[in-house]
This record gives C-alpha cells, sequence and structure tokens, in this order.
C-alpha cells in the first residue's frame, strides 16, 4: 500500500498501514511500550520516521502534561558568547525531543518580564533565564508555582535556586595576575555598570589582584558604561577616557564586546596594541583570535556551560532532581595568553 507523502500523516494511517490498532500506535508513540512485543515497537517507530509522523503537540499536552519545549532567554542572541550558548542548548534540547522557544531580553527589565509571562501562557515545560537586576518577583513566582527553571550565567543572590555560572571572580583575578606578572603597573579596567553579579564579580577579581601585587588603582582609572548607550556612544566615552588617561598601560575589558570596542577606540587614538597599551578582554571572541596581534582573553568554556544548562533543566523536568533542591554548578574560566599583552620591556 502506498501513502500519499503529501498528506499529513496521521496515528490512524499509521496503524491501517502496520494493520495494528490506533491504541497499540498511540502506545509506541507515548511511551507506553512494555506489553507490546519487541519487534512491533520497532516496526511502528521505523514507519514513523519513513513518514515523517509528528503527533499533534496539542493533544500529547493534553495526555501527557508536557509540551516538550523548552523557554530560553538570554541577554542578547547576537551576541557571542550568548549566540553559541543558545545554539548549544537548542542541538541538545533537540536530541531530547524538545523544542526550544528563543528571545533576548537586551538586559531590559521589562523585556524579560514580558518573556517570562509569554512563555508561561505558551505552556513551556521549563525555562533557562539569563536574569535581569529586576526580576526577583517573576523568579519568586516561578518557584512557587514549581515551574521548573534554571538560571545561566548571573546570580539573583537573594534568591535560592538552581543555576550554572562562571567563576568570574576566578577569571577576573587570574587575567590581572597575568597582566602585573607581566610587569603592567598602571592598568584600567571598563565594564558595564549593570548592578548583576558576573559584572560584580569580575570586578572584585580584577582590584583583589591589584590589591594583593601591591598595585595603585586610582578610581580615574574605572569607566563603567550602561549597556544601553549606543555603539557610538560607547566608542566616543572609551576615547575619552584613553585620551584622560595617558598614563595607563594595560587595559582590561569586562566584556568581549567592549573588548571589539576598546580595540576601535584605540586604534582611533593613534594609539597600537601592545606597544603603546596592552590588552586583555573578558570572554572569548572569533575577532580576537583572528586580530593582529591576537587578543589575551578570560575563556569561557561555552560548551560545558549550554550542556550542563540544559542537563539540569531536564533533570528537573523529569523529576530526577527536586527544582525545590538548589543545584549550582559553577565553572572554570581559562587564561588564554596571546600577543597583546607580552611582558612589559624596560625603559
Amino acid at each position: 500500500m502506498m501513502m500519499n507523502s503529501t498528506k499529513k500523516i496521521s496515528m490512524k494511517d499509521i496503524a491501517k498501514e502496520l494493520n495494528l490498532s490506533i491504541t497499540t500506535v498511540s502506545f509506541v508513540v507515548n511511551g507506553k511500550s512494555d506489553s507490546i512485543s519487541p519487534a512491533t515497537v520497532k516496526k511502528v517507530k521505523d514507519l514513523i520516521k519513513k513518514r515523517g509522523f509528528n503527533p499533534n503537540s496539542a493533544a500529547r499536552m493534553l495526555r501527557t502534561g508536557k509540551s516538550k519545549t523548552i523557554g530560553l532567554i538570554i541577554e542578547d542572541n547576537g551576541n557571542y558568547f550568548f549566540g553559541n550558548i543558545a545554539k548549544i542548548i537548542e542541538t541538545e534540547a533537540h536530541k531530547n525531543g524538545y523544542n526550544v522557544f528563543l528571545s533576548s531580553t537586551e538586559n531590559n527589565d521589562d523585556t524579560a518580564k514580558a518573556l517570562i509571562n509569554k512563555m508561561k501562557n505558551s505552556s513551556v515545560d521549563g525555562f533557562i533565564i539569563t536574569a535581569t537586576q529586576g526580576i526577583k518577583e517573576e523568579i519568586d513566582k516561578l518557584k512557587k508555582e514549581n515551574i521548573p527553571f534554571v538560571l545561566l550565567d548571573r546570580l539573583m543572590p537573594e534568591v535560592e535556586t538552581n543555576y550554572v555560572i562562571l567563576n568570574n571572580y576566578k577569571g577576573g583575578y587570574d587575567l590581572t595576575k597575568h597582566l602585573v606578572d607581566n610587569g603592567y603597573e598602571r592598568i584600567g579596567f571598563i565594564s558595564i555598570h549593570d548592578g548583576m553579579s558576573q559584572m560584580i564579580d569580575r570586578k572584585k577579581g580584577f582590584l583583589d589582584a591589584l590589591r594583593d601585587a601591591s598595585k595603585p588603582f586610582p578610581e580615574k582609572a574605572m569607566l563603567e558604561v550602561s549597556f544601553r548607550q549606543s555603539h557610538e556612544e560607547i566608542l566616543e566615552t572609551i576615547k575619552t577616557y584613553i585620551k584622560n588617561n595617558p598614563e595607563l598601560d594595560a587595559l582590561f575589558f569586562a566584556t568581549n564586546y567592549l573588548g571589539v570596542m576598546g580595540i576601535e577606540a584605540i586604534q582611533q587614538s593613534n594609539l597600537k596594541i601592545p606597544e603603546d597599551i596592552a590588552v586583555v578582554s573578558f570572554d572569548d571572541n572569533d575577532l580576537f583570535r583572528l586580530l593582529t596581534p591576537s587578543i589575551t582573553v578570560a575563556a569561557q568554556p561555552i560548551r560545558e556551560i549550554a550542556t550542563k544548562s540544559i542537563e539540569l533543566l531536564l533533570k528537573i523536568i523529569k523529576k530526577e532532581q527536586k527544582q525545590v533542591t538548589m543545584v549550582g554548578e559553577v565553572i572554570e574560566p581559562t587564561v588564554i595568553i596571546r600577543n597583546s599583552s607580552p611582558k612589559k620591556k624596560r625603559a
């Protein structure tokens, strides 16, 4: 019997072609095939794959209580780090039979709140969330409603929940120590002023490394820009900062996108890396490997972070891990030494 390939295939069609009952096919589709012979299960699964049959998601949800969809809320899917995180999470979710509902907050509280509510209304089975600063109430609601979720990349210190983050403090400390060990003494720090945990920890690591090395750090050597400033505004702010701090011999950029803009500002200021000023950046970027000179970074193990996030969420969804039992994964960064921060030549 030949089936029309353009027709939408149903369980009834699968059952008819194999001369089986719809109930038998339904049991196989819904993973309730313990009482069915392995040979029959294999025949059903092979034909399902061959015919491209997909059970109706709404009907499946009524039967199982699961939408097989995960809500992924990140800061910016155009960013190197978050874009790659999203790609890996989506791949791993698909391997486990889940689709991903992906959106970006642009670090905006109102956008984050709207996305969480929209995805809840779409009945996602769980969330992976890069939190913005002002969504504590929404996170508390998810906990009270027992909706599975994992915080990614940043903590909300006042909320106990499951999370996968980087050891941002260690990355900040080790990257700064590398500069100090290579003879740099007047190091500037350029970051985002947003009050989130990852930025606070990177800054603390930087300052503690300088303190431990007994290196002075004047207040004017700190620059914190707003996430909401345009590219052009941040570029001009960094250029002004460089002009007003001619004594600096190195710059530490706290994010990769600030690093990219900072390199542009340095070039427009007619300075050379590393001859005039050394550069390091938190988080890697393809551009940093390809530039001449290549840029020293504290790299985040993106695949490990993404994989652990989706694995933890799926354990909670499948009730292998209780949402109320806090599980925290802290991933270690790696300093990759390149050509932008060589040992400083003595004058």
